[in-house]
C-alpha cells in the first residue's frame, strides 16, 4: 500500500467545513469521493485540520492509503479534472508509512483578513471580513503579541470544544497591513475550536478602541470565555501552511 500526501486549497464558503458530515457537502467528502473514483477503491482522507464552515485554506495537509498502479503525476492530474471549482490539489506525493497528516503536523499557521474601507471589496468579500469604521490596527498587532508562548487559552474556546485541555503553544503572533487589509496571523502547535476567531472577535473591541491592550491581557489570563469577545465571522480566516518536521 502506498501513503499518498496531498497539499490543496478550497474556497470554504460553499462547504459545512473540511470534515464529513452524514448531511451537507463537506471538503473531505468531495475529495474522497474524487480520490476513490480514480484510485478505483475506497479510501480514507486523514486532514491536517478541520476547518469549520465558511473557513478557507491555502494549504491543508492531507494524506490517505492506496493500492493503486497509478503514478502520483497521474493521480495529480485526474483528481484535478474531477475536483470542483473550489477545490485544488497543489501536491502529490508519496510519503512514508508513518506518515500522518494531523499526528505528524509540528504547527499550523492560519491568517485572518480585515479590510477596513468604507466601501467592501466586490472581488475578495469571500475571503475577508469587511469593517467599514476606523481601526487601531497597531493596538490589534500589539495585543496579538500577548498571546505568545504556551498558555491556557481557556477565554477563547468554543463551548462545544470537546479537547482535553485549553493549554496550547502559540509560536508565532502578529499582524502586517497590506494596503486597506489588516493579515492577523497565528501560528500554533494546535487551536481549539473556533480559538482564532474568538481571538479576533475580541481583539476587534480593541481596534475600535473599547478595550485596551492591557485589558486583553487579562483577559487571556482570566481563562473564562465570558471574559472575551464574540466570534468572528469564518470567511476571513484560511489555513495557510501545516508545519512538518521535513
Amino acid at each position: 500500500m502506498k501513503n499518498i500526501r496531498l497539499t490543496f486549497a478550497y474556497d470554504g464558503t460553499d462547504f459545512q467545513g473540511y470534515q464529513r458530515q452524514p448531511v451537507g457537502r463537506t471538503v473531505q467528502g468531495a475529495l474522497e469521493s474524487v480520490i476513490s473514483r480514480v484510485t478505483n477503491g475506497p479510501i480514507t482522507l486523514y486532514g491536517a485540520g478541520r476547518t469549520d464552515s465558511g473557513v478557507h485554506a491555502a494549504g491543508q495537509v492531507a494524506n490517505f492509503r492506496t493500492g493503486t498502479r497509478l503514478t502520483t503525476a497521474e493521480m495529480h492530474s485526474a483528481f484535478n479534472a474531477l475536483l470542483p471549482v473550489d477545490i485544488a490539489v497543489h501536491r502529490v506525493e508519496e510519503v512514508p508509512e508513518t506518515f500522518h497528516a494531523r499526528f505528524s503536523a509540528r504547527a499550523r499557521r492560519y491568517e485572518y483578513r480585515i479590510r477596513n474601507t468604507l466601501c467592501r471589496d466586490v472581488f475578495s468579500q469571500r475571503f475577508e471580513l469587511h469593517h467599514p469604521k476606523p481601526l487601531d490596527r497597531d493596538a490589534m498587532i500589539r495585543g496579538c503579541h500577548c498571546l505568545m508562548g504556551e498558555r491556557d487559552f481557556a477565554s477563547f474556546r468554543a463551548s462545544g470544544d470537546s479537547s482535553a485541555h485549553s493549554v496550547r503553544r502559540m509560536i508565532d503572533a502578529g499582524g502586517r497591513n497590506e494596503g486597506e487589509v489588516l493579515i492577523l496571523f497565528f501560528e500554533a502547535n494546535a487551536f481549539l475550536q473556533h480559538m482564532i476567531r474568538i481571538i479576533v472577535g475580541t481583539l476587534l473591541i480593541v481596534g475600535r478602541g473599547n478595550m485596551t491592550v492591557r485589558d486583553f491581557e487579562k483577559i487571556i489570563d482570566a481563562r473564562d470565555r465570558a471574559a472575551a469577545g464574540p466570534t468572528a465571522p469564518p470567511h476571513g480566516l484560511c489555513l495557510t501552511n501545516v508545519r512538518y518536521s521535513d
